[in-house]
């Protein structure tokens, strides 16, 4: 198992979209070293002026931008922390992109 952090993982790009809508939504793009049901995500709410989630979507790029399905996984909040773990339903290595919802 591998933590995929933002902003010091290679290859993990992380953007703010739609600032102003109310409530976070944070982007985050994993690179194709990334073993989805195996690799963590880790992302410090704080960067992005958050502490808490409302909730997440995963998605799995099956085929690179073309082919995409959904990914499931845990999550865990400390210190305004956010955690991702068991990510996917198999072990697979693939790019994926995770968007939070963040407050």
């Amino acid at each position: 198992m591998v933590d995929f952090t933002d902003g010091t993982t290679a290859g993990v790009v992380t953007k703010e979209v739609a600032p102003n809508a109310g409530v976070k939504i944070i982007q985050v793009k994993v690179p194709e070293t990334f073993v989805w049901a195996t690799d963590s995500l880790i992302v410090d709410l704080g960067d992005y002026g958050a502490s808490k989630i409302t909730g997440f979507l995963a998605f799995i790029d099956s085929t690179e931008g073309s082919i995409v399905v959904a990914g499931t996984g845990t999550t865990s909040v400390s210190s305004g922390v956010l955690t991702i773990d068991s990510v996917g339903s198999s072990a697979v290595t693939k790019t994926g992109t995770f968007i939070i919802f963040a407050y």
